[in-house]
């Protein structure tokens, strides 16, 4: 769970309690750099675009903080947990990490997109 306050963002789960501070923002990309601070664990933000899915789901991209270190699965566990409609989907998309096509076990690194791509088949 997280909630924006002011221009931090109040992380909480299963006992944990951070704050991460928004430390840039650049509104022409519209991506936003986390810096979250803790003693024993690390953290990275990843952006998720979802293309051609507006019928499925109400955004076209979004930001997942996940504990590092993080695979592509980790990530879909997210995203499953988040947007349960997208679930027997996932399978059939392409699924691409900065560009690149991933396998399930491709680590994640702080500031990564990974773009989710439905699969169009006809003829």
């Amino acid at each position: 769970m997280f909630s924006v306050i002011g221009t931090g963002i109040f992380l909480a789960a299963d006992g944990l309690t951070k704050v991460a501070s928004i430390s840039q923002i650049e509104e022409s990309v519209g991506k936003a750099s986390l810096s979250i601070s803790n003693g024993d664990a690390s953290f990275l933000s990843v952006k998720v675009v979802y293309s051609e899915m507006a019928q499925y789901i109400s955004t076209s991209d979004e930001y997942f903080v996940l504990q590092s270190p993080a695979t592509l699965r980790d990530l879909l566990n997210n995203i499953v947990a988040r947007h349960s409609s997208l679930t027997t989907m996932i399978v059939n998309m392409l699924i691409l990490i900065n560009g690149t096509p991933a396998k399930l076990s491709a680590p994640l690194k702080d500031g990564d997109e990974v773009d989710f791509i439905p699969v169009v088949v006809g003829g």
